[in-house]
């Protein structure tokens, strides 16, 4: 990947990769979070790509390991675009008939969608879920199309336009007071204004500034840091190049 110098050559980059892409062309998304991954997500994810292969729709139909999107108890969890199917506690032995009836037929394998404890109705999208339905996510909402490992897909979606925006339309001081304005707080307990504290680092007197990104998991078992991590947010809209920019005057 060539170094992109200005916003212009970002947002040209941007096109360049969207206009390789077509958003109608089947996409099997697998989480490889790690509580899928300890539910058989690697195999599962290498049971798509050997049928996938199999069937000869490789040209047509793509593949990948993403980042968490939740629901890890329910895991191994695959979304199907452009219809957005989503299934859930997905087995290496599950793939063949998904391929050929959601991919080729284009019909719901209803079995492997949710099924309401309460009412016994299947959601077909994560979004029907009764627990995802009035959530509005905005932390994790892209994590499922998004392979970590691919800049590609994090820019294909946006990514680094806040960036752009700041460093090619804004001063450092502009920055601080927006995040500031926006009363943005750190999702510990403290709920600690995000920009009084950036504030706080470009008073202080040492010319130096530090930018640390806390990635601690306190509880056993916890992932949440590690989602936010797989998709380049850290690095961009929520704070580390865009923290550096504000605090040094």
């Amino acid at each position: 990947m060539a170094r992109l110098e200005t916003p212009e050559a970002l947002e040209s980059f941007r096109q360049e990769i969207l206009s390789r892409r077509d958003p109608d062309s089947p996409c099997v998304s697998i989480c490889a979070g790690a509580g899928c991954v300890a539910s058989g997500a690697d195999e599962v994810i290498a049971a798509f790509e050997k049928e996938i292969e199999a069937k000869g729709l490789s040209a047509t139909v793509s593949t990948k390991g993403t980042g968490c999107p939740g629901f890890c108890e329910q895991g191994p969890v695959v979304v199907i675009y452009p219809e957005e199917i989503c299934y859930l506690q997905v087995q290496a032995k599950d793939v063949p008939e998904i391929v050929a009836q959601t991919i080729e037929n284009k019909q719901v394998v209803e079995r492997l969608c949710f099924k309401d404890p309460a009412t016994g109705e299947r959601a077909v999208k994560e979004s029907d879920i009764p627990f995802y339905r009035s959530q509005q996510r905005t932390v994790l909402c892209n994590n499922i199309k998004i392979d970590s490992k691919r800049i590609e897909d994090y820019l294909a979606l946006g990514g680094y336009a806040a960036l752009a925006k700041a460093l090619g339309q804004m001063t450092d001081l502009e920055v601080l007071e927006e995040v500031k304005k926006s009363n943005i707080r750190g999702r510990g307990g403290a709920g600690f204004p995000a920009g009084r504290k950036w504030e706080g680092s470009r008073n202080a007197e040492e010319p130096i500034k530090y930018v640390i990104v806390n990635a601690d998991e306190g509880d056993p078992g916890a992932f949440m840091d590690r989602a936010i991590h797989d998709q380049c947010l850290v690095n961009e809209p929520f704070g580390l190049i865009l923290g550096g920019y504000a605090v040094s005057p």
